[in-house]
């Protein structure tokens, strides 16, 4: 007996997110086999590869740091008030002041010619950007990890006016929506987030 909220089954988001996971794989196969090539290339000369995310997006680089099954060779760059459990008020105010990440490339001290992934699906929060442009002056390899249709759709919040995906050699297009939640329940609310679903599968792929 199938059971249900709302009138959604529950296999309603499995039917959303399981053909998004196939179809996002086979959109980013080109670049995602660069960004394997490299790593290997890098993990042969004993360089890291960095990962920033704030907010619901830094669940990424704690995803991949230091687990079972998982490369030694991750280093998370995440801040405690950029975390989820910083509560959301907290969180949004400092994911868009400009500078609000910059310390942790400095205390990580990346090597020019390493890789930094950069995470978020908006891509327009000011920290996020702010991070990549500098980690484009270090001379790091810097890959956004985004919903390219949701930055499309929504102004920059950076000063520069840029968005993630513009300023990074490589993006990763976790696809989805606009708002993140896929499944609409009623005309006013729609949930199922696909990002972190999306960005941990591709991630784990590529790893």
């Amino acid at each position: 007996m199938k059971k249900k909220t709302l009138g959604i089954d529950l296999r309603s988001y499995s039917k959303i997110a399981l053909p998004h996971l196939e179809a996002v794989l086979e959109k980013n196969l080109q670049v995602m086999e660069r960004l394997t090539g490299q790593l290997v290339r890098d993990i042969k000369v004993k360089k890291s590869l960095f990962i920033f995310g704030s907010g619901h997006s830094a669940i990424l680089p704690l995803e991949l740091y230091h687990r079972a099954g998982g490369p030694s060779f991750i280093i998370p760059l995440v801040a405690d008030y950029l975390l989820p459990t910083a509560g959301p008020p907290v969180v949004r105010l400092l994911e868009r002041i400009p500078g609000s990440a910059q310390f942790l490339l400095d205390r990580a001290q990346p090597r020019p010619g390493e890789m930094i992934w950069l995470v978020s699906q908006s891509g327009i929060n000011s920290a996020v950007v702010d991070l990549a442009l500098e980690a484009n002056k270090r001379k790091l390899r810097t890959v956004a990890f985004t919903c390219v249709a949701h930055s499309q759709a929504v102004p920059a919040r950076h000063p520069s006016g840029k968005k993630l995906f513009e300023i990074c050699s490589e993006v990763v297009d976790w696809g989805g929506v606009v708002g993140d939640a896929a499944l609409k329940i009623s005309k006013a609310v729609s949930v199922g987030p696909l990002s972190t679903l999306s960005g941990i599968f591709l991630a784990h792929s590529i790893l």
